[in-house]
């Protein structure tokens, strides 16, 4: 189950816009995100009196036998986020969004999730929260939950797009050059693995690329000389990219999403995150991740982690959130992936880890510009060790 926890603060804060009816709720959600929700549920946490936008939490709609427990999810990640932020909410808007199915229409939706709607309305309740107002939105329309009143909320919805009018919500996004870019469906989508005949073509490239990187490995030095060299791609692959080029062949692309799976290559890779390099960064890793089909779409974490930390460098926070939403999809287990997106879900700030990184980069640099040539190659003939072992992942 994806959590994606939204800032507390956004450009709405100037200027301000007031939220005075279900129809200014079901306008700003969009905007709120910067996407339009697919199959999730939404929770908003208002702070004060004067009910100013605090955390979002946003999760997939999960199966109906698992709501009671998502509903529980959901509350107590918004109280958490909330409260390492600033403080626990004074109310929460909820939002319940899904498409029709074929045959169906957004009134019969909003029928099926309203005992979500009560599940997450006693969640909020157990936890001291109260609901402020709480919407389904489906098909370009929105019902009211908390709303009784037949001649605001009609039952058979209400538009969330008016025709000839545009909403108070709309023209300050416009002013304040707020862009919502799609579904989250759509988003997604640009992360999925490649068919055929590119899948079956980088599938023979990982074929072949596993035995030889196991043999690189089993060589006296071998771990550091596949990290060298993973190093190297990587450096390559950017100035490629840097230069125009839109991909990278299947063999090297298998090299690099295995080479990546080691914890130090992969660290190294993230030093690319200063412009202009970070955007071609950024095509590189979004390029890996899309070549790792199945079976090898759990190597997957590593490229998409990598996208997800250079996302947020860049304040991309919904490029990151996804991204790295897919990598735990892809390993739950993956720690890399795990830190970068409970950091950014909590609203920390990528400077201090930033600073490291260009620290470590620098002093590698003067390291390699003060070795005398043939240095490093007479330093491994005077191991006395072999680090061996397969393909790894950490």
């Amino acid at each position: 189950m994806n959590e994606h926890a939204l800032p507390s603060t956004t450009p709405f804060e100037h200027p301000v816009v007031k939220m005075r009816t279900p129809a200014d709720v079901a306008d700003a959600l969009p905007y709120l995100l910067g996407f339009f929700p697919s199959d999730s549920i939404v929770a908003l946490g208002l702070q004060g009196p004067r009910r100013r936008q605090g955390g979002t939490v946003r999760i997939d709609i999960p199966d109906p036998a698992a709501w009671p427990e998502a509903a529980e999810e959901v509350a107590r990640f918004l109280v958490a986020l909330s409260e390492h932020r600033d403080r626990r909410p004074d109310a929460v808007i909820l939002y319940l969004c899904r498409d029709p199915a074929p045959g169906e229409d957004g009134r019969a939706v909003s029928d099926l999730l309203r005992p979500l709607a009560t599940a997450l309305a006693v969640a909020f309740q157990a936890v001291g929260i109260p609901v402020h107002e709480s919407l389904c939105v489906s098909d370009g329309r929105w019902w009211s939950y908390a709303c009784g009143d037949a001649e605001c909320c009609s039952a058979d919805g209400t538009p969330v797009d008016r025709p000839g009018t545009t909403s108070p919500v709309a023209a300050a996004a416009a002013y304040a050059g707020i862009q919502v870019r799609g579904s989250l469906k759509e988003l997604q989508q640009e992360l999925d693995p490649v068919g055929a005949p590119t899948a079956e073509a980088q599938l023979r490239a990982f074929e072949e690329a596993v035995p030889a990187l196991v043999e690189e490995l089993l060589r006296c030095g071998g771990r550091e000389a596949v990290r060298e060299r993973t190093a190297e791609l990587v450096d390559s692959a950017v100035a490629r990219f840097r230069a125009g080029a839109q991909e990278i062949p299947a063999d090297e692309a298998a090299r690099l999403v295995l080479g990546l799976q080691d914890r130090l290559a992969r660290d190294r890779a993230a030093e690319w995150l200063d412009p202009p390099d970070v955007e071609h960064a950024q095509r590189l890793w979004r390029f890996l991740a899309r070549r790792c089909a199945v079976p090898f779409d759990n190597q997957a974490a590593a490229p998409l982690s990598l996208l997800g930390w250079t996302a947020w460098v860049t304040g991309d926070h919904v490029t990151a959130r996804i991204a790295l939403g897919r990598a735990l999809l892809s390993d739950p287990d993956y720690t890399f992936a795990q830190l970068l997106y409970e950091a950014v879900n909590t609203g920390a700030e990528p400077g201090s880890l930033c600073a490291t990184l260009r620290a470590e980069r620098r002093s590698r640099e003067r390291q390699r510009s003060g070795r005398r040539p043939g240095a490093r190659r007479r330093t491994l003939r005077r191991r006395r060790y072999c680090s061996g072992g397969g393909v790894y992942r950490q």
